[in-house]
């Protein structure tokens, strides 16, 4: 798949990873002795001196912070309100690169997507990537599994472990970007595969989520030489059956396809597209679900800079992770809230 996006990222990723130390994010650089925890949610926060970069963004609702997850395959970090922030994830054998977060309040875990970044961007044929999920204590954010999940398609051109989503059950699904698969791993670890995708739209999953009603509403794209998505649809994925998956009807075509998803807690579905006009031109939209989501219409949209995803308070605030992949070696990310 050619895909503008990517190649920044692979520049951006490679050079990152062989300028930035193991211990770049420095605790006593970023975090006051005994710091005081905001309670007001902001309008930005700004961190500095880190170059975690990060695809994934999720809000944790237990003590009212942030997890942001590292392409550059650092510890996922934890960011109060007041915008400091300090590694939170430990206890791996072996680093790898982080994309999509979820949190499993239930199992008190929280799910991250893994995958070899340096591997995947480097430009040989030869080397496929690989994806993982990981699974972490949610309070002490030690390492409990980490699970291989791409020799379950051998013959795939490349792995990319890209979001995740958790069912009542505690099924975890994963979309595999370039494997086009969705992955399943049980509460005991056992993995399959879930999903491969046989509609008329050839594209890869990326953006998931699981609706309570018992289906996935899935984002499949792809992305043009000229960095805009292309190839797009949102599918509704029954769990019992999802051979039967079917495209949701959505007519407006400000809707381009979503990278990160997020369903509120209304039932609609928030997520960051394209504008159609530029690469890293994203919009913020909001879908409401007809028929049980045999279509759906935009409500809500707005112009954001740069983003992948968005994290969702549980009383509906949007917070977005801004990404400027203009800029090789960027020390400085701001997470905003978007407001409709």
């Amino acid at each position: 798949m050619k895909n503008v996006f990517l190649l920044i990222l692979l520049s951006l990723f490679v050079f990152s990873c062989n300028s930035v130390k193991k211990d770049q994010v420095k605790e006593k650089d970023q975090v006051k002795e005994n710091p005081i925890k905001s309670d007001i949610f902001p309008d930005v926060l700004t961190l500095k001196n880190i170059a975690q970069n990060p695809e994934g963004i999720e809000y944790d609702k237990n003590d009212k912070t942030f997890l942001l997850s590292s392409l550059n395959a650092t510890p996922i970090i934890k960011v109060n309100l007041d915008g400091t922030f300090k590694p939170f994830t430990s206890g791996e054998k072996f680093p790898m690169s982080t994309a999509g977060l979820q949190i499993d309040y239930k199992n008190n875990r929280l799910l991250a997507t893994g995958f070899n970044g340096t591997e995947l961007f480097d430009k040989d044929p030869a080397t496929k990537g690989i994806s993982h999920l990981r699974i972490y204590n949610l309070e002490t954010g030690v390492i409990e599994k980490d699970i291989n999940l791409s020799f379950l398609v051998p013959h795939a051109n490349a792995y990319f472990a890209n979001d995740i989503a958790v069912d009542n059950e505690g099924n975890v699904y994963i979309s595999d970007w370039y494997a086009r698969v969705i992955y399943k791993v049980d509460l005991d670890g056992t993995p399959s595969v879930f999903w491969s995708n046989e509609t008329d739209i050839q594209s890869g999953p990326n953006g998931l989520d699981f609706h309570p009603d018992g289906y996935l509403l899935v984002s499949i794209l792809n992305v043009t030489d000229k960095g805009l998505y292309s190839d797009y649809g949102l599918l509704k994925i029954s769990l019992n059956d999802p051979k039967s998956a079917k495209i949701v009807d959505i007519s407006n075509t400000a809707y381009t396809g979503f990278d990160g998803m997020v369903i509120n807690s209304k039932g609609n579905l928030i997520g960051v597209t394209n504008n159609g006009k530029t690469p890293g031109g994203n919009t913020l939209m909001e879908l409401s679900g007809k028929n049980g989501w045999q279509s759906a219409e935009v409500i809500n949209s707005t112009e954001i800079t740069a983003s992948t995803t968005v994290a969702i308070t549980p009383d509906n605030k949007h917070y977005v992770i801004n990404q400027d992949f203009s800029n090789r070696t960027p020390e400085t990310w701001t997470i905003e809230r978007i407001k409709f």
